[in-house]
């Protein structure tokens, strides 16, 4: 049985070719076909079928033999034990957040953690994912210290519980980088997010569409920096992997259009920053219209670069002794650059601005009717938590 499991092993990586195989993802355009690499092949065959090989570098041959094998474990399927009180109350708490009640969703978060921590210790999924909705809820109130705070956790619980390769560890990495980067701690959050990109890069390969937000992430980070070249080398592969996957012509495309023109801006490069921002104003303009909002600004923006680049070229010509203004970091101010880390990373808008917008919410929920409803269920649950603890 050994033997027979390893050469079924030994077989399937060989069959996969010199190019490896595609595999098919998700999205909002339908089903998208990502090569997926020798590497990465034998490793997910590897833990599939419960193999440990010997430590040497695969990277050059990812395929292997018997002689390569060092250890085999079974693989057996479980379902994690959980509480229906606290799982109810949890599930309770994310539909209020949904519905953008966030001190009440608040609140119920964190009775659920407590009682979550008395039942099943400080290692569980449902306690990773608990400290993860609180970090986002403290995000999204402005509270960017208890964010990290509870984002760590989150991030702790998931490398001990999933692994350090799995992909909810990988994205708690990019969610605490995000909100280092809002805490003015660029350097940490650059270091986070390179350590996102090596993980992403060794479980699905280098062609993952994931990698071209990360790859925006980085460029953003750096670009907020004032390291406008390696920003713009990172720019141009999450550009490269959105024409590859989505087309010219897609949305995706002219967002990474419009940030590319405003690395190359920041490097006094006009001239080539206005051919990227034509395109992407030509997208918004098929897509949405030119009374849109999103094509007004970048109508703006291109006229912002034409004048620059007219400026600059007549001092290249007169060679006046007043050298012109070339400085054009307002075209991508601090704030701008969290606005569109947000978004990238599927938070919606930047904290004040939920703040502003959560106000009227918040305060619905004092109302009486809202208010009997929801301690209706939380009464419930806890009832028939005491009826399940008493039977």
């Amino acid at each position: 049985w050994y033997q027979r499991r390893v050469r079924e092993a030994v077989v399937s990586t060989q069959s996969t070719g010199s190019s490896g195989i595609n595999a098919e993802y998700g999205s909002e355009d339908g089903f998208i076909k990502m090569p997926l690499g020798n590497l990465q092949m034998t490793r997910l065959v590897c833990k599939a079928v419960g193999i440990q090989l010997v430590l040497r570098d695969y990277m050059e041959n990812p395929r292997f033999t018997e002689s390569d094998v060092m250890n085999m474990f079974p693989i057996s399927k479980h379902s994690d034990p959980r509480a229906n009180n606290t799982t109810k109350l949890k599930d309770l708490a994310e539909d209020r957040l949904n519905n953008g009640y966030l001190a009440e969703s608040h609140d119920l978060i964190t009775e659920a953690l407590n009682t979550m921590l008395q039942v099943y210790g400080p290692l569980h999924t449902d306690i990773e994912s608990s400290h993860k909705h609180l970090a986002h809820i403290s995000y999204l109130f402005g509270r960017i210290g208890q964010a990290i705070s509870h984002q760590k956790q989150a991030l702790l619980a998931s490398e001990r519980v999933n692994g350090i390769d799995h992909h909810e560890t990988i994205y708690g990495y990019v969610y605490l980088a995000l909100f280092s980067h809002n805490l003015a701690q660029t350097g940490v959050a650059l270091r986070l997010m390179y350590r996102a990109k090596y993980l992403l890069q060794l479980v699905f390969g280098p062609d993952h569409l994931e990698q071209a937000a990360f790859d925006i992430n980085i460029g953003l980070m750096l670009m907020g920096k004032g390291d406008s070249k390696n920003s713009l080398r990172f720019l141009e592969s999450a550009l490269k992997l959105h024409k590859k996957f989505h087309g010219t012509s897609s949305v995706q495309v002219a967002m990474c259009n419009t940030l590319v023109a405003r690395a190359l801006a920041r490097n006094a490069d006009f001239r080539e920053a206005m051919k990227y921002q034509k395109h992407a104003y030509e997208v918004y303009c098929e897509k949405y219209g030119e009374e849109d909002k999103r094509t007004k600004e970048c109508s703006t923006f291109l006229q912002t670069l034409t004048s620059k680049a007219v400026e600059l070229q007549k001092w290249l010509q007169n060679k006046e002794k007043m050298v012109p203004n070339m400085i054009v970091s307002e075209v991508m101010p601090d704030s701008s650059i969290s606005e569109i880390l947000t978004t990238v990373n599927g938070i919606p808008a930047t904290p004040t601005k939920i703040g502003a917008m959560s106000t009227d919410k918040i305060t619905a929920v004092q109302t009486p009717a809202v208010v009997e409803e929801v301690t209706a269920k939380i009464d419930d649950i806890k009832q028939k938590g005491d009826d399940e603890a008493l039977d």
